[in-house]
């Protein structure tokens, strides 16, 4: 990329880009009046309060679902601040505009990446189209953060869509630390690579048909990084389960 070289210097309204304990959405998202659109929570064990991110349309809890159950992605604030950037115009003036991103997400290498969920068609608009580049820039260049737009395409393929929420169905709001045990126990034994169903049954836990406290501590143990849970199929006990990124 070729940076202007007398570009103005960008700026954002919170300290660490918004990722700090304490800081309240910068945007309010109202209830539905009279626009497309279909609010929500959606609820989350990475913000720094772990309250619900109160959402503007499906997508974005499409989007947020696959943020929550990748261990990469330690800690996340919606709407976190408001940067302040500057657009050249064609005749050589700029003007000053504002942009409020959907996320701020925090890696676990300690990375920043500030995330906007915008659908297909909006970012193929001429006034998105203008300034994204511009607000990459500012944000690579004034505060080391990266930039990304999610649209439908990157979330909305099967099965991962399935089963990605299949996995944040079956994580508890307690850890099952017995069952969890017993799952590392049977991979102990066994190894991996493994399958769902054969961890399943060295691990001595049954699934009754309604409960699987076998697939649910995978689930656990895939969210946090220890092992991986093969997404190129559905789910069942053929699944492949490997060694995770953070084992």
């Amino acid at each position: 990329m070729n940076y202007e070289p007398n570009r103005q210097r960008s700026s954002v309204d919170r300290e660490a880009l918004g990722l700090k304990p304490g800081l309240k959405p910068v945007r309010r998202i109202r209830p539905k009046s009279r626009r497309i659109s279909r609010p929500g929570n959606f609820a989350t064990v990475k913000t720094f309060a772990r309250q619900p991110i109160r959402t503007e349309a499906v997508m974005e809890m499409d989007g947020l679902a696959h943020i929550e159950i990748n261990p990469r992605y330690v800690r996340i604030a919606p709407q976190p601040h408001r940067l302040t950037y500057h657009v050249t115009k064609p005749d050589g003036s700029t003007r000053v505009a504002t942009y409020v991103p959907d996320l701020a997400v925090l890696t676990i290498e300690g990375n920043v990446v500030i995330v906007d969920f915008k659908s297909r068609y909006l970012r193929g608009l001429p006034e998105w189209s203008e300034v994204e580049p511009v607000i990459r820039e500012a944000y690579l260049i004034d505060h080391g953060a990266a930039f990304t737009v999610l649209t439908e395409e990157h979330f909305a393929i099967e099965p991962r869509r399935s089963n990605v929420a299949i996995m944040l169905m079956h994580r508890p709001p307690q850890k099952d630390a017995a069952a969890i045990a017993a799952v590392r126990g049977a991979i102990g034994r066994i190894g991996l690579p493994s399958t769902i169903g054969a961890i399943r049954s060295d691990s001595g836990l049954r699934s009754d048909g309604i409960s699987d406290s076998a697939f649910s501590a995978l689930v656990e143990l895939a969210i946090s990084g220890e092992v991986t849970m093969g997404m190129a199929k559905p789910f069942d006990d053929l699944t492949v389960i490997d060694v995770g990124p953070f084992a």
